[in-house]
């Protein structure tokens, strides 16, 4: 009975471990992203296109044109306080005129790092204008908010996990806004296939 009790409660500690993504085998930055088919009625359609930017300057000047010189400079400087490594974005097209989506991976130094920067994200997001939020639930570190309006506007959310910050967003023009539970079931996807693994 004892043998018997102590291979019980190895299975369990090791499918607690398999839930949590303890000993999960280690996931490219590049795969990180959204895959074919985790957002409904979003690319990518064929072979992904994931672009990798190794400079924060790179990729605030790709996704940031919004912010000021003297913003992206700062954003530079924290992002490099944060222990930046690298980015992981792709563009996601639509079948759907007036529609498209953004989907990031971003690694920093450390899980606090990755917390802070989300944290800078929500907040600076909220100066570029009209900012509804909206619950994910399940992902315990999720922040979401609507930019915009129903005619026009985005809905995006982040998330942190380890080392890792993730975005997944859509945006849309007249008579292209999405369903939202599209949008949250493809972060739901991401983050159980992301959860708790390391880098190659």
């Amino acid at each position: 009975m004892a043998r018997l009790g102590l291979v019980t409660v190895v299975v369990m500690l090791a499918l607690a471990a398999a839930e949590q993504g303890f000993g999960a085998q280690p996931l490219p930055l590049t795969a990180r992203v959204i895959a074919h088919g985790e957002l409904a009625g979003f690319g990518p359609f064929g072979r992904a296109h994931v672009r990798t930017f190794t400079t924060p300057a790179s990729f605030l000047a790709a996704y940031q044109q919004a912010a000021t010189p003297s913003q992206v400079s700062e954003w530079v400087v924290l992002l490099k306080r944060e222990g930046f490594v690298a980015v992981a974005a792709e563009q996601l097209g639509s079948l759907t005129a007036n529609r498209g989506g953004l989907s990031w991976a971003m690694e920093l130094g450390s899980s606090a790092d990755a917390h802070s920067e989300l944290v800078k994200e929500v907040r600076s997001d909220e100066s570029h204008g009209p900012v509804s939020r909206f619950l994910v639930g399940g992902i315990p570190t999720a922040s979401a908010f609507r930019l915009g309006t129903s005619s026009s506007g985005g809905d995006n959310i982040l998330f942190s996990d380890g080392r890792f910050l993730y975005f997944v967003g859509v945006g849309w023009g007249t008579g292209g806004k999405p369903a939202r539970a599209a949008l949250i079931a493809a972060a739901h996807t991401l983050y159980k296939r992301v959860r708790g693994h390391a880098t190659t």
